[in-house]
């Protein structure tokens, strides 16, 4: 019986775009793995970083008296052990002989350690002057072997400052990627002298060695008894990068979210590819079925193509996502980032998840045009193929209207509860009404193509002439081809719209949270300070103005005093962030925040009766202005309470804006260092300073940096949409091989050819960034009130700019992505339009 050849429906060729797709997706997915991977290495390499040279981790609770004693304690009894030590969890501030200062963790090397095995360079330090850095330490304040760095006065014990010489510089944990906390590492003889008479003692955790050849856990096991928790180094590593990873979840989920995205787009991508061509094989689907071929042959040649694309592609993705971490680790090598290049941490997981991954959406995208191949009759060989023009919204446009309502119904609903009574449950109600409403937007895209390809190419028609009419015309009278292509569009614009306007708002809600709470850069407060002191901040670089004030309590009737700050309107009106308030700053008026109120028992508009240091009443009007964590009084007020009596003087500063001449070179943390090394100045005694704006800064970057990540990782996947417009106008072009050579045939030149398809590409773009933006903004509106409006008053952003950039980023791919299309179109031959389409 002869064997049955197989049946082969569609060149692989065509599927290129598709192959490209689900490489792209494949990548990211493997990057990502490899990222966790790395993530987890660099965290539980920093975790063992503190128990280095130790086999045991000792648990012992102290009692109060322990915790007040002025002596050093006994160690704890190990049987087995050869040196017990103290785990210690102190930071310690050195300053280089050219001024550079760093904040460093403390670290005991282990006690009997004579080999310098485990340093990079240099020897074991023998004496109290003698220290350890690691290479990150020895980075951050630019020393070397032999170098003596400082520690100011302030840092020690004694209130004397100590110098030590750098003897050993050890490596930093391997596999340490993103970095840890630099380590100053001191001999037992230095304890006292750092840290005090209790030499770090006094800690309930302590490390101990056992002598080569014997079983940790056994005396773990062991001296585990008398209130003693002992467990393995191993053991103690584990849960300290548990926990670690756990303060990454949040992280993670978000990654994970970014992944399936570019999933889904994937997805709709390759279902849109597998559709068109189908449609496109109709005639050979029927013709092979009048041959004999069977329903089950058929839906084995989709099978097999689909499984061909999905593992061809998920397999380029894979090597390809291990290649470009590899060379991003050598890149960080060759850059100074990391000590020597490190080899791609591959697991089981970074090779089978993107090849699962491939797969299977590969597969579940042909679920729905295998279905359309197997229900060809065979009759449709011997007839035309009739053009797809949809009438009525049909089965799946009302399923779409229908999902997409009650999607935002659930969406709004969600928010409004998220904002009220229950956070957790109304964001993930509103998460599921976002997934609901743009499958149905997916859904009925089909119905909406129609009106809306036409309302733009009316525009684009007056614009375009000929070739825009033509191609307007393309596209309302194959809406389902349309659709397929808007959708890639519309899922990169929608997303890029839903952050910008989620992070913008994020930021200016919590900017306007910080302004509120705490408008003013920085205030320096000072028992005594020196007659030139506002000189001497002005001085600094980075701060834009500063002015004097005062500092005073008073007591209300509450056991806690009030801290009363003196400024003058003036003042408030050039260094605060809401200059607004000096209109509400008048003479017998205390301007303070809802939460200070309610902290001291008082409410809005009430009188304070308050006793001033000259015996005499005066009365004091509350006034609460949002959420101000001060209170604040003007110079007059102030002389007429405190008077005389217990007060400090303060400073009144404001950072210069980010960006500006006056921050060139000067970051939030420098401008902190300088304010300090002021104050600790001659002249100044009891000096504090509080910086604001550091925390506005700091939440400033992390935003940003946020939304760079978040950026960066959507382009992956408007770059899969990209390659799924180009796709489908590619597919258009085959599909139209006949139409395209009448019109050749007809006098139409290569010029507007190429033009019909760019304007055809345009066209579908401005549809799909248009309709992107209406629904990526409500997106990023509602979510992000259901993510902050319980706890912040929101403060709605619209980034225009960024909408704009994003509109012209869609008009720009459409244009690309018809260039090849546009190409083939124009190399069309007349004669081909009496040829056959196949």
């Amino acid at each position: 019986m002869a064997r049955r050849a197989p049946v082969k429906l569609t060149p692989l060729r065509r599927h290129l775009a598709a192959v490209v797709t689900i490489a792209l997706s494949c990548a990211f997915v493997a990057v990502m793995v490899l990222a966790g991977n790395l993530m987890q290495a660099s965290l539980r390499s920093q975790a063992s970083q503190q128990y280095e040279g130790a086999d045991l981790e000792i648990v012992r609770p102290l009692t109060d008296d322990q915790w007040m004693s002025e002596q050093p304690l006994e160690a704890p009894q190990i049987d087995g052990a050869d040196a017990v030590w103290p785990l210690l969890n102190e930071y310690l501030q050195l300053t280089s002989a050219e001024g550079t200062s760093a904040f460093l963790s403390l670290a005991l090397l282990p006690p009997g350690e004579q080999e310098a095995d485990s340093l990079r360079e240099g020897v074991l330090p023998t004496s109290s002057s003698e220290i350890v850095l690691d290479t990150a330490a020895v980075d951050q304040l630019g020393v070397g072997l032999g170098d003596i760095v400082t520690v100011p006065a302030e840092w020690t014990p004694g209130g004397q400052e100590l110098q030590l010489t750098v003897v050993g510089i050890a490596p930093i944990p391997q596999g340490a990627v993103f970095g840890g906390t630099p380590r100053v590492l001191i001999p037992e003889t230095s304890a006292a002298d750092l840290l005090g008479p209790q030499a770090g003692t006094l800690t309930e955790s302590w490390l101990a060695s056992v002598p080569e050849g014997t079983d940790p856990a056994a005396v773990a096991s062991a001296a585990s008894t008398g209130g003693l928790d002992v467990r393995t180094v191993e053991e103690a590593e584990d849960e300290t990068a548990g926990n670690f990873l756990g303060d990454f979840a949040v992280l993670g989920m978000m990654l994970a979210v970014f992944v399936v995205i570019a999933l889904f787009t994937s997805a709709v991508v390759i279902a849109n590819t597998f559709a068109v061509t189908i449609a496109q094989r109709t005639r050979s689907l029927a013709l092979l079925r009048t041959l004999g071929a069977t329903r089950s042959q058929v839906r084995g040649v989709v099978l097999r193509e689909s499984l061909s694309v999905g593992l061809i592609g998920a397999a380029a993705g894979m090597i390809g996502g291990h290649l470009l971490v590899q060379l991003a680790l050598a890149g960080a090598a060759g850059i100074g980032w990391l000590d020597g290049v490190m080899l791609v941490p591959f697991s089981i997981w970074s090779v089978l998840l993107p090849l699962l991954a491939g797969v299977v959406i590969t597969l579940l995208a042909s679920l729905a045009p295998m279905r359309s191949a197997t229900r060809v009759a065979p009759l449709q060989a011997l007839r035309p193929v009739p053009p797809a023009v949809r009438r009525g919204l049909g089965l799946r446009g009302v399923l779409g209207l229908v999902a997409t309502v009650l999607g935002i119904a659930v969406m709004a609903g969600g928010t409004a509860l998220a904002m009220t009574y229950s956070p957790s449950l109304g964001i993930m109600l509103a998460m599921l009404g976002g997934v609901a409403s743009f499958t149905g937007v997916l859904l009925a895209l089909v119905v909406l193509t129609q009106p809306l390809s036409a309302l733009v190419g009316r525009a684009i028609g007056k614009i375009g002439g000929l070739p825009a009419r033509i191609a307007s015309a393309n596209v309302a009278r194959n809406p389902r081809r349309s659709a397929a292509t808007i959708a890639a569009l519309l899922i990169g614009t929608t997303l890029m719209t839903m952050m910008a306007v989620g992070a913008r708002t994020a930021e200016a809600t919590l900017i306007s949270e910080l302004d509120s709470r705490r408008p003013i850069d920085m205030v320096i407060s000072a028992g005594e300070m020196p007659a030139d002191a506002l000189e001497q901040v002005l001085s600094i670089k980075g701060i834009d103005t500063a002015h004097e004030g005062s500092r005073g309590d008073i007591q209300v009737d509450v056991p806690e005093p009030m801290t009363l700050y003196g400024i003058s309107p003036e003042a408030v009106r050039e260094t605060s962030h809401r200059p607004g308030m000096a209109d509400e700053l008048v003479d017998g008026v205390v301007l303070l925040g809802q939460d200070r109120s309610e902290r001291f028992g008082v409410t809005d508009g009430q009188i304070l009766q308050v006793e001033g240091t000259d015996g005499a009443v005066h009365e004091l009007r509350v006034q609460v202005d949002a959420n101000l964590q001060m209170s604040f009084v003007t110079p007059t007020t102030f002389e007429e309470i405190i008077g005389d009596g217990p007060s400090e003087s303060a400073i009144f500063g404001d950072f210069a804006d980010p960006g500006t001449p006056q921050r060139e070179g000067v970051d939030a943390l420098d401008l902190v260092g300088s304010v300090d090394e002021v104050i600790m100045g001659e002249g100044f005694s009891e000096a504090s300073a509080d910086f604001g704006g550091t925390e506005r800064e700091a939440y400033g970057q992390i935003l940003s940096i946020l939304l760079g990540i978040t950026v960066g990782l959507l382009a992956v996947a408007v770059l899969v949409a990209l390659v799924g417009v180009a796709n489908t106008l590619s597919l258009g072009v085959i599909e139209r091989t006949g139409e395209n050579a009448l019109l050749r045939a007809l006098g139409t030149t290569r010029g507007q050819m190429r033009a019909m398809l760019a304007w055809e590409g345009v066209l579908l773009a401005l549809v799909g960034a248009v309709l992107g933006i209406v629904i990526g903004s409500a997106y990023g509106i509602l979510g992000i009130n259901a993510l902050l409006g319980s706890a912040y008053p929101v403060t709605m952003t619209i980034p225009w700019g960024q909408v704009g950039l994003v509109v012209l980023l869609a008009i720009i791919a459409g244009g690309l992505a018809s260039v090849l299309p546009g190409n083939t179109a124009a190399r069309t031959a007349p004669a081909a339009a009496l040829a056959e389409n196949e």
